[in-house]
């Protein structure tokens, strides 16, 4: 169970790596950029279908997608100088608030997996 969230914590950092250097491609036009973002989002996907086998598609979904999207926004602030509107603050306040609950609702202990796969 700890490596399928491992898996999905680099499918997050590979996400956000592909799309950090993304922006920076797109700045400057270079081609070995766009290889790098291919590389890393196809990596990301790689990562995260990993995880998927212990971790339910929704819940790895939503928190791989809602993390992504949070530390984006955080690189695009602190290293693009992105300013953030007052909507955008509430938007970014309410997909953590969705992970949350997302994250809540999965079943973490052993012996309640072991009911949840016995019911399958």
């Amino acid at each position: 169970m700890r490596l399928a969230w491992v898996f999905l914590a680099l499918a997050i950092a590979t996400e956000v790596i592909g799309l950090t250097v993304m922006k920076a491609a797109s700045s400057s036009g270079g081609t070995w950029g766009y290889a790098v973002m291919y590389a890393s989002i196809a990596l990301s996907y790689v990562f995260l279908a990993k995880a998927v086998k212990t971790i339910s598609v929704g819940v790895a979904y939503a928190i791989w997608e809602g993390s992504g999207i949070g530390l984006i926004t955080l690189v695009s602030v602190f290293v693009f100088n992105h300013v953030l509107s007052n909507q955008e603050m509430i938007g970014l306040l309410m997909a953590v608030g969705g992970i949350v609950l997302v994250n809540a609702g999965e079943v973490h202990d052993e012996e309640d997996m072991k009911v949840a796969d016995d019911r399958v």
